[in-house]
């Protein structure tokens, strides 16, 4: 008589089981031997949570937010380490009962306070020089342009109850947009493609193969830039625009609104002499956009620009990286923002 033969069931299921072990023994060895799982690219669009899945979760709306509830350090964070609260926000728990007045800085990794440790952020120092007056909550995200600032206000940071918000922006609405493609005009994927590359992305696995795939089909960075004709994430217009919109939420919910211009080092204080910037010309643009949106929807304004236009020290290396200020740089814009607070109660 002939033995009975595995069924089919069983050979699937036994197939699956040995897939799951090669799986799983694969990801063990790519963590153990510390294989390089990023993709870089500099276009923020494209870069944030397909390179950093351990800072950062893909967003419908927002394109990309940070993970939350962690302290993380990363490659992406130059190896420093950063505490993120339930609210995916840097600084610890924010308490669901308000016992002050609440303060929100609003903006990108200049208010995150990039490179600075969470004492030293303009956010933290402010708390300490107010007392307890008020409670100040840092809502800076790193790569944020005015467009996810303000989506990320309305969406996710009125529940806060903020009774005032510091908006600073600039740096990444003049950032180069990928394949000519405006923050607007971005289309980001279905839902459930976003949650299924949030959920795979926790393997280095997945990241490393896609890592191989994009090194295979990727263009390179410089064709998909056009410097003849460029195309910014967000256009002068629709970053005054956006400004304009967010002021008008939080003013509509009755918190005050207050617009804080975007420092850049000084050519003549950071600079060789006879210096000529297009940075810095386009970076005066938006801050003069900042100053015109104050005026026409009187808005409070405190314009940090001019305040570090007369200092030559709160940059640490300004040819490198002359968006992110240093330790001294926020405690000038807390001390700018607290005296400005206490005369304007």
């Amino acid at each position: 008589m002939d033995r009975p033969g595995i069924s089919g069931g069983r050979r699937f299921l036994f197939a699956v089981g040995v897939l799951v072990i090669v799986l799983a023994a694969a990801e063990v060895i790519i963590r153990v031997a510390g294989v390089d799982t990023y993709f870089q690219n500099r276009f923020f669009v494209l870069n944030r949570a397909l390179d950093y899945p351990d800072v950062f979760e893909k967003d419908y709306d927002l394109f990309w937010k940070l993970r939350s509830s962690r302290t993380v350090t990363s490659k992406f964070f130059e190896g420093k380490t950063y505490r993120i609260n339930a609210h995916g926000l840097r600084g610890e728990e924010i308490d669901e009962v308000k016992t002050a007045p609440r303060i929100l800085a609003l903006g990108n990794s200049c208010t995150f306070g990039w490179g600075v440790p969470q004492r030293e952020t303009y956010a933290s120092q402010l708390t300490a020089m107010l007392g307890e007056r008020y409670e100040v909550i840092n809502g800076g995200v790193p790569g944020y342009s005015s467009l996810q600032g303000k989506r990320f206000f309305k969406r996710d940071l009125l529940s806060l109850q903020p009774d005032l918000i510091l908006i600073l922006f600039a740096w990444n609405d003049h950032w180069a947009a990928a394949a000519q493609i405006a923050d607007k005009d971005q289309q980001p994927p279905p839902r459930p493609l976003i949650a299924a590359q949030n959920l795979l992305s926790r393997l280095h696995l997945y990241r490393l193969l896609k890592k191989l795939l994009l090194s295979a089909i990727e263009k390179d960075p410089d064709v998909l830039f056009d410097r003849s004709q460029p195309v910014y994430r967000v256009g002068l217009d629709d970053y005054y625009s956006n400004l304009r919109a967010l002021c008008g939420v939080a003013r509509s919910h009755g918190i005050r609104p207050v617009l804080i211009t975007s420092p850049i080092p000084s050519l003549e204080k950071y600079y060789p002499a006879g210096s000529v910037s297009n940075l810095h010309t386009y970076h005066g643009r938006y801050n003069d956009a900042v100053r015109r949106l104050a005026r026409d929807e009187r808005v409070e304004l405190i314009d940090l620009a001019a305040e570090f236009d007369r200092h030559d020290d709160l940059y640490d290396n300004a040819v490198r990286d002359p968006i992110h200020f240093n330790a001294k740089g926020h405690r000038i814009a807390a001390e700018l923002i607290a005296e400005y607070l206490r005369k304007n109660p």
